[in-house]
């Protein structure tokens, strides 16, 4: 019996099936033509030169088919469910996507409705980090109540793990109340932007918007919201993504002084999508007319340091 199961077994199969005549030379390929020849599947031409009959391509199809069956992996729910595992309510898409041997790629939005539909939140479980120039608490819904101060006075930040960010219920400002929220995908920038008295100052993961989402909910309705990144057509297109989700008009914040920033750092957008003017409101393109007409582009590191910003959009 020869097991097509085998990778060279199966190699030899295809090349019988693909390359008429095969010539074949080695020791180690004779069981499987001795057995082909005594069953009059298989014809010899001479000089080692082999040729499959009808019924022996037959064979060797269905012999490659039955193989690629028992060597395939059940299933993901299948497994799961033998070896009793759970699935819980939120689990961390990169143990979902071993679980489902997707690799490094990702779950298609498809595929996490599906998800949703079975009752699974995929969670990327990445931080969100908040700096401020005034303490603040927060206060989750199962009444704990955490004073930000000494994580702020100690090392200049607070991490919140997103998972937890369903179970914030308020954000409590302390003198003078929260005016503003600037969320930025640059770590950078958040490590080094001047912050206003009444700012709030977020880094969020860019692949996991539903944590920014969950953050601005625990805030007053009234505070503001604006985005930093690159003004490239890359960012432009994150801070219209992410005003979608949040319900509010798209905002950039920007440096007051942004001519010379863009003289002297703007590079060209090499193999990146160009700028489409259509797709950029008004008040942004007033501001970054000349990277769109020389195709540059703009980091957020760049103008981390500028003293002076304001919201656009």
């Amino acid at each position: 019996m020869i097991d097509f199961s085998h990778p060279e077994w199966q190699a030899l199969a295809r090349q019988l099936l693909t390359e008429a005549p095969l010539a074949l030379r080695g020791r180690q390929w004779q069981p499987l033509i001795g057995m082909l020849r005594d069953n009059q599947l298989l014809i010899t031409l001479g000089n080692h030169r082999y040729e499959l009959t009808p019924a022996g391509r037959r064979y060797l199809t269905r012999e490659l088919m039955l193989a690629e069956m028992s060597c395939t992996p059940p299933e993901p729910e299948e497994w799961l469910q033998a070896q009793g595992w759970q699935l819980g309510e939120r689990v961390n898409e990169r143990v979902l996507a071993a679980l489902y041997r997707k690799g490094e790629g990702a779950f298609s939005p498809v595929e996490q409705i599906n998800f949703e539909d079975k009752g699974i939140r995929l969670c990327g479980d990445q931080s969100l980090r908040l700096r401020a120039a005034r303490p603040f608490s927060l206060f989750f819904s199962g009444g704990t109540l955490l004073d930000a101060t000494p994580w702020l006075q100690t090392l200049g930040e607070v991490a919140l793990p997103a998972h937890t960010l369903a179970g914030l219920g308020k954000i409590l400002w302390g003198e003078g109340g929260i005016q503003r929220v600037i969320s930025t995908d640059s770590v950078g920038t958040f490590t080094e932007l001047a912050l206003p008295e009444d700012a709030l100052l977020v880094w969020a993961p860019a692949l996991e918007p539903g944590a920014l989402q969950s953050l601005i909910a625990a805030l007053p309705p009234h505070t503001l919201w604006s985005h930093l990144t690159a003004l490239d057509p890359a960012g432009v297109d994150r801070v219209q993504v992410l005003a979608q989700r949040l319900g509010r008009p798209p905002s950039w914040w920007l440096p007051r002084v942004l001519a010379p920033i863009k003289a002297a750092y703007a590079t060209p957008l090499l193999g990146s999508r160009p700028w489409e003017p259509s797709r950029i409101p008004r008040p942004l393109l007033a501001l970054c007319s000349d990277l769109v007409e020389s195709n540059r582009g703009l980091s957020a590191e760049a103008c981390a340091l500028a003293p002076d910003w304001h919201a656009v959009g």
